[in-house]
């Protein structure tokens, strides 16, 4: 049987039409998934670079309310708008934080106004793709109220745009598309024109003012805190009557100031125990704030000094006492005039007791003592304090306080200052008692145990905080004399606006 040749050329040409046909449907088909991977990994890279974007403009912006340094900024008049801002002719050079009738503004570009204001706020990145992301911001008080201290928070709006390279088509990831809104051809926020793809984001945040002074807040620590038990924070008011009982700490009058920072937060756990006030950290999140009855916010920057012994030379001290191991008296002076001590250690052990007596004239009577070695306090043995006397110590070395070791009978924090000089070294502060004074020992790993505590607060390395202890932070130590300078702004909140 013969075939048609005729035929079977037909056949084989049909069959190559069909294969070409199906390689390059499946060409095309690969080609189309390709480009719409392409395009929808750009639109995700550049809504990314975006938030980097609107981020770096709250950097800014924070830098500029931390250093005072304004360059480029503008200060408008009114609230701040939905949209971006557009200044008139000739803008006012911003050189202060904004008040509650105007906001500062940083544009992406001011090329259109005067020449001092020729600047492009822009951020350059290497990699293929989008290189340029411009960014905007403002920085307004936004109706915030003062806080505590008397000090401003304010807001800052930030956005951050960036183009996305290839068409302006939608990608094939629907959900990619309602969740990134990249502009295609308008700007979804003003509706207008754009000449190519972009990803706009805007973040706002709220950011509060840290005081610096001394004792602006209960705690201040250069690493780890650490809380369990029923150990608590809270604070109280000893020259307000509606805030203390006869200038003592009286917990049906609590205050929520007894607010804690760490500039090295480390492995911090509160383990879900009370702080009544706000905390504050630079480094890894504290673990288990579920308590924490005030803001938690971060970073925190502040600066902690080191403390140092006095300059004392010889002749400058009482060299009557050369050491404190047993039951012994020591009269202060006065104001201008304090008498000073040089003390090898202060060991008290059974039943001594070491007496710090006023002078005689009935004013306030004011002692210095530097314990070059170790300060102790064991079984009954105690220190008591004259009710018109202020002392001011320096360590050296660890310092131990136990039962009711110290009796400050003024009841005033204020009057009794412990300053723990160099490092390594430790506080531990246990029994059943509360110690009346503040601790100014940077270098020190400090240990609060017992159904005791402190009242008054605390500048150290460390704290551990257990058992049934508190720290009563005294807020008159903040008032007067200007103390809640602001140290520096940090987070309270952050958000994303998306609308």
């Amino acid at each position: 049987m013969t075939t048609n040749p005729q035929l079977r050329k037909g056949s084989i040409l049909l069959v190559t039409l069909l294969t070409i046909t199906i390689l390059a449907t499946l060409c095309i088909t690969s080609l189309y998934i390709a480009s719409q991977n392409a395009n929808s990994v750009s639109q995700a890279a550049s809504w990314q670079q975006a938030l980097g974007g609107a981020e770096s403009a709250v950097d800014q912006a924070i830098a500029a309310l931390n250093t005072g340094t304004w360059t480029n900024w503008i200060t408008m008049t009114g609230s701040v708008p939905n949209l971006q801002p557009q200044p008139g002719p000739t803008p006012t050079t911003a050189s202060a934080p904004p008040g509650s009738n105007h906001y500062n503004y940083l544009a992406n570009s001011l090329t259109s106004q005067l020449a001092q204001y020729q600047v492009s706020n822009a951020i350059t990145t290497a990699g293929e793709g989008n290189n340029l992301i411009s960014m905007w911001t403002t920085i307004d008080t936004a109706g915030l109220p003062l806080d505590s201290n008397g000090n401003q928070w304010y807001r800052i709006r930030a956005t951050g745009t960036a183009a996305t390279v290839g068409p302006p088509r939608v990608s094939n990831q629907r959900l990619d598309n309602d969740l990134r809104k990249i502009g295609l051809r308008f700007d979804r926020k003003t509706s207008n024109s754009i000449s190519s793809p972009q990803a706009s984001r805007t973040i706002e945040v709220i950011v509060q003012a840290l005081a610096q002074s001394t004792w602006v807040r209960g705690i201040t620590l250069k690493s780890t805190i650490t809380m369990s038990g029923g150990g608590l924070i809270d604070s109280f008011n000893s020259t307000d009557p509606f805030k203390s009982t006869n200038g003592a700490y009286d917990v049906t009058k609590r205050q929520s100031h007894g607010d804690v920072a760490t500039t090295n937060s480390g492995n911090s756990n509160l383990n879900s125990t009370y702080v009544y006030g706000s905390l504050a950290y630079s480094g890894s999140a504290v673990k288990n704030t579920t308590n924490v009855q005030g803001t938690i916010s971060t970073p925190f920057n502040g600066q902690i000094p080191s403390t140092s012994d006095p300059s004392w030379t010889s002749g400058m001290w009482d060299s009557s006492v050369s050491q404190v191991n047993g039951t012994v008296t020591l009269t202060a002076g006065t104001k201008t005039a304090p008498t000073r001590f040089k003390l090898s250690q202060i060991n008290l052990s059974g039943s001594n007791v070491f007496t710090l007596a006023a002078n005689t004239d009935g004013t306030d009577s004011y002692i210095e003592i530097w314990v070059t070695g170790k300060m102790t306090t064991s079984g009954s043995a105690y220190i008591t304090q004259d009710p018109k006397v202020h002392v001011t110590y320096w360590v050296d070395n660890d310092i131990t306080l136990s039962g009711g070791s110290y009796l400050n009978q003024s009841g005033l924090a204020q009057n009794v200052t412990i300053n723990g000089v160099g490092t390594g070294h430790k506080v531990t502060i246990s029994g059943g008692a509360l110690f009346t004074g503040v601790f100014d020992a940077p270098g020190f790993d400090v240990t609060i145990s017992g159904s005791g505590g402190v009242s008054g607060a605390l500048i150290g390395n460390s704290l551990n905080l257990s058992g049934g202890a508190g720290l009563h932070y005294d807020e008159a130590l903040n008032t007067g004399g200007g103390n809640s300078a602001i140290g520096n702004y940090a987070f309270a909140s952050w958000f994303e606006d998306t609308r």
